[in-house]
């Protein structure tokens, strides 16, 4: 799902990605959802920062994340232990087709083809 309008100042102000992040409309549907989509798009950023280049790798690096990692993206609990579970390798690639890469590099102020020097993503 594309941002239909650029974003807001406002969203753009926003001081951490989580907060912007947060301003994206969830393209999925309600029924279902265990993840939010700001966990999801920043176990994909985190996976990717480590050095992940597929969608497989992704998916390994948050089956293996440890527990406070998890925590620190807001992975939902499971059990009554409260072990936070990450997001699945298939979840993870349904919000990555939805999500349009160039509403999101806007939004995080960047240029989707990375060659704007003035702001680092």
């Amino acid at each position: 799902m594309c941002l239909i309008k650029s974003p807001a100042p406002e969203q753009r102000a926003a001081d951490g990605i989580a907060e912007r992040l947060a301003a994206l409309p969830d393209p999925r549907c309600r029924r279902g959802r265990r993840h939010s989509l700001v966990t999801v798009l920043l176990t994909c950023c985190c996976a990717v920062l480590t050095g992940a280049r597929s969608l497989r790798a992704i998916g390994q690096w948050a089956r293996n994340a440890p527990q406070d990692t998890l925590a620190r993206l807001d992975a939902r609990c499971r059990g009554s232990l409260g072990v936070r579970a990450a997001p699945s390798t298939s979840t993870l690639g349904r919000v990555l087709a939805a999500v349009c890469p160039g509403g999101l590099a806007e939004l995080l102020g960047c240029d989707p083809a990375g060659v704007n020097p003035d702001r680092v993503c």
